[in-house]
């Protein structure tokens, strides 16, 4: 988890930023653009106060709720109404530290679906019905694809790309994060792994 200012609190916690809200995003986007959800809640699941506020304020544009109402209720009463709409809705729970921070307001429904983000899945059981996916670093081929993915438009910018994918320790966001990079810029991969080696 990151400290308070944002910054991952030391070595050990990297694993712990590793993209899992990268990719709920991906899972959001592609279910609404493929039209396989008319409702898509983005909750930032810190805290109760936290999710409270994202429930109110999607309480307020899906069911036209009073936005003044206080946010237990309004909440409740959103999480009523998700139980019982045929429309099919995605909520993401993003970065859920605590499960009881959502007690009594576990969202579920006929048409549900709930995606969680948490670094502590042990918080979860499979009686609660979850299905639980770990998200860790890539495999080196893993990796070495997603690098060509990203950078499609120019293949001269894939030179050493597995050295650089093996000099970031095949982690998510440090590929994303140079992917980045190299496809805005007119760097290859073998550039930027001397600048990050001189950095280093």
């Amino acid at each position: 988890m990151g400290s308070g200012d944002g910054r991952v609190a030391g070595p050990e916690a990297w694993l712990e930023s590793c993209g899992k809200t990268q990719l709920a995003v991906c899972v959001a986007e592609s279910l609404w653009r493929s039209r396989r959800v008319d409702l898509l809640v983005w909750v930032a699941a810190t805290s109760r106060a936290s999710a409270l506020s994202a429930f109110a304020e999607a309480a307020a544009k899906a069911m036209g709720a009073d936005p003044g109402d206080d946010g237990e209720s309004a909440a409740a009463r959103f999480v009523h109404w998700l139980g019982e709409t045929s429309r099919p809705w995605l909520v993401v729970l993003d970065d859920l530290r605590d499960p009881a921070d959502l007690a009594g307001l576990w969202p579920q429904g006929p048409a549900s679906r709930v995606l969680i983000t948490t670094a502590n899945p042990a918080a979860f059981t499979r009686a609660q019905g979850a299905l639980i996916h770990q998200v860790g670093i890539f495999s080196p081929r893993e990796a070495l694809n997603y690098l060509i993915v990203r950078l499609a438009a120019d293949p001269d910018q894939h030179a050493e790309a597995a050295g650089l994918a093996r000099d970031l320790g095949y982690e998510p966001l440090a590929l994303a994060q140079a992917s980045a990079v190299i496809a805005s810029s007119a760097l290859s991969c073998h550039q930027y792994r001397d600048l990050f080696e001189r950095k280093r």
